[in-house]
């Protein structure tokens, strides 16, 4: 009866340790299965790191190419600067003494700055403020203005002369203006002085005690 227990019990003890060596394979077989998937995955993130290094290796790159290129237009700028303040030095030195830039008006500006100007608003005066006064005093207010005007010397045939000043318009050519009245003059070398000047409706030129046609004038920009 004994033997035949001992029996039974080597067998119960044999199916454990098959099913325990059974478990066991099957254990391990899955951690194997695991330990390759494991494996896999890291190759594959390697993959990605060594893909992600070579990336970010070009951008470093491209940042050295970039800062090369950068460190190159700053130098372009400050050699752009210094070439600026060369020319604004030059055109410093060459405009000392005037403080503007004249230019030849348009027709219109003319105009408007005789509205404005009050060189015929002075009251004239023998040998103390005459035709040559206000001929001066407007040229010089023009040139304030940047506006560029000339000096205009007419000469009588009856002796004497005359001073007015012009304006090379930008859409009407040389205009002449007598300063003392802001008034126009066509003026012709053969022809009386008081008849080229043109007065506005209503107003007129006087004539004067003398032989005032122009024998020749000369415009002094």
């Amino acid at each position: 009866m004994m033997e035949r227990h001992s029996h039974g019990r080597f067998r119960v003890a044999i199916v454990v340790l098959a099913v325990v060596a059974v478990a066991s394979l099957v254990a391990t077989t899955w951690f194997a299965a695991q330990l390759t998937g494991t494996r896999l995955e890291l190759r594959a993130l390697e993959t990605e790191l060594a893909t992600a290094q070579s990336h970010l290796a070009d951008i470093e790159t491209g940042l050295a190419a970039t800062s090369v290129e950068l460190s190159a237009s700053n130098e372009l700028v400050e050699s752009l600067e210094a070439a600026l303040f060369d020319l604004e030095a030059n055109y410093y030195r060459l405009t000392t003494g005037y403080g503007y830039v004249l230019r030849d008006p348009s027709y219109r500006q003319v105009m408007e700055f005789l509205d404005r100007d009050g060189t015929s608003g002075q009251e004239y005066m023998e040998s103390a403020y005459t035709c040559v006064d206000f001929a001066a005093d407007m040229k010089a207010n023009a040139a304030r203005e940047g506006i560029r005007c000339a000096y205009v010397i007419i000469e009588f045939r009856g002796g004497g002369g005359h001073a007015i000043v012009a304006f090379d318009t930008t859409d009407r050519g040389l205009v002449f203006v007598e300063p003392q009245f802001d008034w126009e003059v066509d003026l012709v070398v053969g022809r009386r002085y008081h008849q080229c000047v043109k007065p506005p409706p209503g107003q007129l030129m006087a004539e004067p005690d003398y032989d005032d046609t122009i024998t020749r004038f000369v415009v002094v920009w």
